[in-house]
């Protein structure tokens, strides 16, 4: 787990064509109880979502028309009444600098969260002052040698900001779940379940000082999912969608991704899903005081002007809340269902199981290995002509001899640390909890 802290300070250099103007200089005296605002009784949030589906490499390795969308969510940003805004997918740090370069007027304070090789492409702007951050990098992140997802490379994370709104402490997160790829034969469903358990103790033993706290981001699974339930009843939150005024004529129906108006949807995906899903996300909680949904909606859907492109693949997710009284509330306890737990016992026993069957094979695989290198060796004896040509190929398979050893020893023992981790935590949850 990785800590961070940040005092969300503008930068007060004046713009520029490069960023160093928007990194870190110097940091002012911390904040005290004494220097925070009165409280107020009428303070409305306004917060909203959006995975922006930025991959900085061209097309078609990296996201299409990806300029021309960060442009566009720039002017949406400045046009619009949110007070924060989180994002995910924003993979490079320059388009994040880049975008807080024309927002910081209305959005002052920044936080981009730091994770893995390629970055956690997680972030958040706030009107109101960030006084600290914190970062958790989920302990299963995918596997290394699947480059092709990219998942391992990012180091998906939940991000927290502690914004001081008005004198109400706020405690916001987001976050980026593993993606899902085949649902059918879902190979990363025991690390998507571990990340939703961590989350959701993430979430419960660091809101705790706080008034009010918001879950955002895309959590790459449906109201229905396993992962979705584990996240509601260990974190004890509310989802806004559903808690939301449903007008009898609305048409929405809250899907976020694959949807059939969206110009970016594969569409092969709509023959087993044709209104798309839903995966993104606003959760909340009343934690000290009472805060009340006002109105959950989709955003960020059409560019307007364009030629029906939109912000993303994604369609963004915004809520409204209302501080209802500032007594000392406390929100029920939600009871977690012993069958959530115990069909995500399952699944994390199979994925070990998963991983004692992988080790076999790799190590199969670098006693193969090894019997190869010693075979170009004697054949470099015999063939002296095919020296050169041997030499190439032993280093390849060395390389390959290499990665194996250092998956199928290292990485899978610490896959399998990390979920023994999590059933081990799921298995104490299971003694202290009766059935429903």
């Amino acid at each position: 787990m990785a800590e961070t802290t940040s005092n969300g300070i503008r930068s007060r250099s004046s713009p520029s064509n490069n960023f160093e103007h928007l990194l870190p200089e110097e940091k002012e005296a911390p904040l005290t109880s004494d220097s925070i605002a009165p409280t107020t009784g009428n303070l409305v949030i306004k917060i909203s979502t959006l995975n922006c589906w930025a991959l900085p490499q061209p097309w078609p390795i990296g996201s299409k028309h990806r300029r021309y969308r960060l442009d566009a969510l720039v002017d949406a940003l400045n046009e619009s009444d949110y007070d924060i805004v989180c994002l995910q997918e924003l993979w490079s740090e320059n388009d994040f600098l880049r975008i807080y370069d024309q927002v910081q007027e209305k959005f002052p304070y920044r936080h981009y969260f730091h994770s893995g090789y390629t970055g956690s492409g997680t972030c958040i702007l706030s009107r109101w002052r960030i006084m600290s951050t914190l970062i958790h990098r989920y302990s299963l992140n995918g596997f290394p040698h699947h480059i092709h997802r990219g998942d391992w490379f990012g180091g998906k994370v939940v991000g927290l900001a502690e914004i001081i709104a008005e004198g109400h402490r706020l405690c916001v997160y987001t976050t980026h779940l593993h993606a899902e790829y085949d649902r059918n034969n879902d190979l990363y469903l025991p690390h998507r379940l571990s990340q939703a358990f961590e989350l959701a103790q993430f979430v419960r033993h660091t809101s705790r000082d706080a008034d009010f706290l918001v879950l955002t981001g895309d959590f790459n699974i449906e109201p229905e999912d396993l992962g979705y339930h584990l996240i509601r009843t260990i974190g004890n939150l509310r989802d806004a969608w559903f808690d939301r005024k449903v007008n009898p004529e609305e048409r929405c129906t809250g899907m976020t991704c694959d949807r059939p108006d969206n110009c970016y949807t594969n569409k092969k995906i709509l023959k087993t899903n044709p209104e798309g899903k839903r995966l993104d996300y606003i959760m909340y909680q009343s934690v000290r005081k009472h805060f009340k949904l006002v109105n959950c909606e989709n955003c960020f859907d059409m560019i307007p002007g364009s030629r029906k492109i939109n912000y993303s693949d994604h369609l963004g997710v915004s809520a409204i809340f209302k501080l209802e009284n500032l007594d000392g509330y406390m929100e029920p306890e939600r009871h977690v269902n012993r069958q959530f737990l115990e069909q995500a016992q399952d699944i994390l026993n199979e994925g070990e199981r998963r991983i004692i069957w992988d080790r076999r094979f790799f190590g199969g695989i670098c006693f193969l290995l090894l019997l190869l290198i010693f075979g170009m060796t004697q054949l470099v004896g015999l063939f002296p002509f095919s020296n050169i040509l041997a030499i190439i190929i032993q280093i390849l398979l060395t390389l390959i001899l290499g990665f194996c050893f250092w998956h199928g020893l290292i990485f899978l023992t610490m896959e399998r640390r990390a979920i023994t981790e999590t059933s081990w935590n799921i298995l104490d949850m299971l003694d202290k909890t009766t059935t429903m």
